[in-house]
């Protein structure tokens, strides 16, 4: 229980601080009146539109003001179409939930068996194929994958699409993006906690009963080793959301990594700060969920 209550204590204060980052450095990037009136408005359009916005008040006054909303799950509206922000984030949301998801189903179909596989067959061929392709995956940008796949799938082949969203065509091409980006860490992650746990003693006593190999493998080595695979595939989910910002861009897939890099540049405060609150309580839920997981998992982490 102790641990929960840590872990929930730990959410407010990732939550708190990404909304307080958030709130100065998108006021420190300019004047949003500048890009929503036209360049020959009057210093007097320009200050009453900073009234009607908030804006005119101290950045304090305005910082406590938007926490207190923020707290009753109001994060404002859009300076450009007056729809709330709430409406729009949830509007995108699912594009780029699917696409997450997609991906990290992609990279764990192969990542997991792969590194079990590398890690049973130390030093063979599936471990040099690993290690090799975790090496050249993680050196790749995900937005120069998204391009060469773009190049080779979709213009080379005609395959797929090469951008938007509204059909599983479109879902192929950025979703492997990703894929090969979360792929790297799972693999070697997963090799070496299955190479910690294959020699210790209960996984030999188990062999010595008699256990058939694939149980040993299956239900004794692979159920201990998956704790620091737990946690990283937690991680790796906000760093899917955070990757898809550029992924997004690439293939023009509607989600709320394309909808922040819009909204920055239009300076659309409220809309940033909406997305980074809600990409930022989806981390601390998914991080709680891992950990519940991972106590599942280990009965010896229950009481801890």
């Amino acid at each position: 229980m102790q641990v929960f209550l840590r872990q929930a204590i730990l959410g407010i204060l990732v939550i708190l601080s990404a909304l307080t980052l958030t709130f100065v450095l998108v006021r420190l990037s300019g004047d949003p009146t500048s890009i929503i009136l036209p360049q020959d408005a009057t210093e007097t359009q320009r200050a009453l539109l900073r009234q009607q916005l908030g804006l005119d008040r101290n950045v304090v006054a305005q910082y406590l003001a938007y926490l207190g909303n923020a707290a009753t799950g109001d994060f404002g509206r859009s300076y450009f179409d007056s729809e709330t922000v709430t409406s729009i984030v949830l509007r995108h949301l699912p594009n780029t939930l699917l696409l997450a998801g997609a991906a990290l189903g992609l990279a764990c179909l192969f990542a997991l068996p792969l590194g079990v596989m590398a890690a049973v067959w130390r030093d063979g061929l599936v471990d040099r194929f690993v290690q090799v392709t975790a090496v050249i995956g993680a050196s790749m940008p995900s937005f120069w994958v998204g391009l060469l796949l773009i190049q080779v799938f979709a213009v080379g082949f005609d395959l797929f699409p090469t951008y938007g969203t509204g059909s599983p065509a479109h879902l192929v091409l950025p979703a492997a993006t990703l894929a090969i980006y979360a792929f790297p860490s799972l693999a070697r992650l997963t090799r070496s906690s299955m190479l910690e746990v294959l020699p210790l003693s209960y996984v030999m006593t188990a062999r010595a009963k008699g256990m058939p190999e694939s149980r040993v493998i299956g239900r004794t080595v692979l159920r201990n080793g998956m704790v620091p695979v737990l946690t990283l595939l937690a991680l790796e989910i906000g760093n899917l959301i955070g990757g898809a910002v550029l992924t997004e861009t690439v293939f023009a897939w509607e989600g709320i990594g394309r909808l922040a890099i819009t909204s920055i540049q239009r300076r659309d405060f409220p809309v940033v700060q909406g997305v980074v609150a809600y990409v930022a309580f989806g981390f601390v839920i998914v991080t709680f969920l891992a950990e519940v997981a991972i106590r599942f998992v280990n009965p010896r982490l229950r009481h801890r």
